[in-house]
């Protein structure tokens, strides 16, 4: 029975040491770490995560993709401060512009910057998970702190549906009769873990299973529960497509006033599915009604804004040299060449062929 007792004691000592020694190793590398989101939830997603952050990133088992930095000043994804009341030309979205697997100088913010010869700075305001609501808060934000000269939006999959339904943490759209109202589902209070989190940092091993392999309690789950066959009448369908293109013109109604700024200095990127551009075979299912797509940029360039749809721009180019123009297969987001893309777009809509100035810049400055 001692001995037992006794292989038991250097079995669990052994195993320890193991842990350990993963965490150490894993510690080195660029496992997806370090990012907390602000306390500051009244000022979310303008102050996005916490500040002067280290993180790394990366994607997968493999950890591809790999990148490290520190948030900036107001805790977004910059290797510069942003400064209030800098009159910068704002890149607005999700993910794809939050761009935690490029380096800074390859996103759409960093590549149109190079491009513009002037005083004006370029601020990516970029966080995974928003959606057209979240957008509209973050614009109202950054028109008072940094009283932006113009801006350009990228609008992904899911902008419009995502925004009609109430997510922890993110800013929804309540229907109200024939008009949206703009809600707020706040944060709980700092959870536990969280508060381990910030004393003494977050546990590589624990990220690599939670971040790099999606592994989850929620996950597994799924992977033993057969998900029931959805039977959605023609009748819902209708509603949800009145309901996005609800969204759409409310979006397209709020934005000047929200950023205060004429629709000639929006800037409105459509992006596409790139996979079925690929191949045919690889088409997804949409979140937004392709009805509703047509529709926003149609209104948006009667209105004035400037609008490029990008899904002919991608497949001219790729017909050409058959360029990528994201991470395929292991992720949708875009790479530089598709960031490069993105840019070129933006500053041709904003800058006049032959000119070196925006007339936005110099309405700004007329204003002033």
């Amino acid at each position: 029975m001692r001995r037992i007792f006794t292989r038991l004691i250097w079995l669990t000592f052994g195993a320890l040491l193991v842990v350990v020694l993963l965490e150490c190793i894993l510690r080195l590398l660029p496992v997806s770490m370090g990012r907390h989101r602000t306390d500051q939830f009244e000022r979310w997603p303008l102050q996005n995560l916490e500040p002067r952050l280290p993180y790394a990133y990366s994607i997968s088992w493999a950890m591809l993709n790999a990148q490290r930095g520190v948030t900036n000043n107001y805790g977004h994804i910059a290797p510069f401060d942003y400064r209030k009341g800098s009159h910068p030309i704002l890149v607005i979205g999700d993910s794809f512009i939050e761009s935690l697997m490029n380096d800074y100088a390859d996103t759409l913010q960093g590549q149109l910057s190079r491009k513009i010869d002037t005083l004006n700075p370029v601020y990516g305001l970029g966080v995974s998970g928003l959606s057209a609501s979240d957008y509209l808060a973050l614009s109202r934000l950054a028109r008072d702190e940094f009283s932006p000269v113009a801006a350009v939006f990228l609008i992904t999959d899911g902008d419009f549906s995502e925004s009609l339904g109430a997510r922890l943490g993110n800013y929804f759209l309540v229907p109200n009769g024939d008009e949206l109202k703009l809600g707020y589902a706040p944060m709980k209070e700092k959870s536990a873990f969280k508060k381990i989190r910030e004393s003494i940092g977050d546990i590589a091993i624990y990220r690599y299973f939670q971040a790099n392999l999606q592994f989850s309690l929620d996950n597994v789950v799924k992977v033993f529960r057969h998900a029931p066959v959805s039977n959605v009448g023609s009748g819902r369908a209708v509603n949800d497509v009145r309901r996005q293109r609800q969204v759409a013109d409310w979006l397209l109604a709020e934005l000047p006033t929200g950023l205060r700024l004429v629709p000639e200095c929006i800037v409105f990127l459509m992006d596409s599915d790139r996979y079925a551009i690929y191949k045919s075979e690889l088409v997804s299912a949409r979140k937004d009604s392709p009805e509703v797509r047509h529709h926003f940029i149609e209104r948006a360039q009667k209105l004035g804004f400037k609008v490029s749809d990008l899904d002919p721009v991608f497949r001219q180019r790729y017909a050409q040299d058959r360029t990528k123009f994201d991470h395929w297969p292991i992720d949708r987001h875009w790479n530089r060449v598709g960031h490069g893309v993105g840019a070129e777009e933006a500053y041709r809509l904003l800058f006049t062929p032959g000119e070196q100035q925006s007339s936005c810049l110099t309405r700004k400055r007329a204003e002033e």
